[in-house]
């Protein structure tokens, strides 16, 4: 979807890095089966809507040098296509994402987050690149709601305080959320769904080029409603 809307006369970009902070190998097996990630996902994407219109480029980074290894062998097999991957932490990819458009203001960033549940998520430097940043790039989050209630319970159970960003979770909204839909942008979080209750996402809508329609028909709902902050507090180890 997003890739039909860079076709968009009124997307002034040209060049697009898309990037993904947790890119892993690729693929899974789970139960016998195949399970694409995330950046094959995004590349099925970019072949699909076969956009003439921008320049784009990829950008991979996992804290696993074999992860890395693995994706480039499985891209270069499935898309005849190479690829360069980079060994960092994802708060170290992020640092470096945005020293890149702060020196290069003519691209704009297509930004991938799916971590493999919260402890890893780079909250604060998402936020600080969305504040520099907000008109040149969309984030596209999928965070593990499993790992946030689990920890939630242990938290409760043990009667400690988390560390870190953990510290937030029952206040997620408050920071993470809310920057992702600051300075005028929009975002959707997914329905529950009867396959795959525990995660969820948020899509952001370009600062500069608003989806005409939505994403109410992929089962999304705004974040600026009623219903979205419901989800949000749902997600977060509330009651729906």
């Amino acid at each position: 979807m997003r890739f039909n809307q860079m076709k968009s006369q009124f997307f002034k970009y040209h060049r697009v890095l898309c990037a993904d902070i947790f890119c892993g190998s690729g693929s899974n097996v789970v139960g016998g089966d195949i399970v694409y990630g995330s950046p094959i996902r995004l590349l099925d994407g970019y072949k699909k809507a076969n956009n003439q219109n921008v320049n784009f480029k990829f950008w991979f980074s996992d804290i696993r040098p074999e992860a890395c290894g693995l994706l480039k062998s499985l891209v270069l097999d499935r898309y005849g296509m190479p690829i360069d991957t980079h060994v960092n932490t994802a708060s170290d990819a992020v640092d470096i994402l945005g020293n890149m458009m702060e020196k290069d203001s003519s691209f704009y960033l297509y930004l991938i987050v799916d971590p493999n549940g919260p402890k890893d998520f780079p909250k604060l430097e998402i936020e600080d690149l969305l504040s520099s940043f907000s008109k040149r790039i969309d984030v596209i989050p999928y965070i593990s709601a499993t790992a946030i209630n689990r920890s939630l319970g242990a938290r409760n159970k043990a009667g400690r305080q988390l560390k870190g960003w953990m510290n937030d979770i029952e206040n997620f909204d408050d920071g993470f959320v809310s920057s992702l839909i600051a300075n005028n942008r929009r975002g959707w979080i997914r329905k529950p769904i009867e396959s795959d209750i525990f995660r969820w996402t948020m899509i952001p809508t370009f600062g500069c080029m608003p989806p005409k329609y939505g994403w109410s028909k992929q089962g999304y709902i705004d974040l600026n409603t009623t219903e979205g902050e419901s989800l949000i507090d749902f997600y977060c180890g509330g009651n729906k």
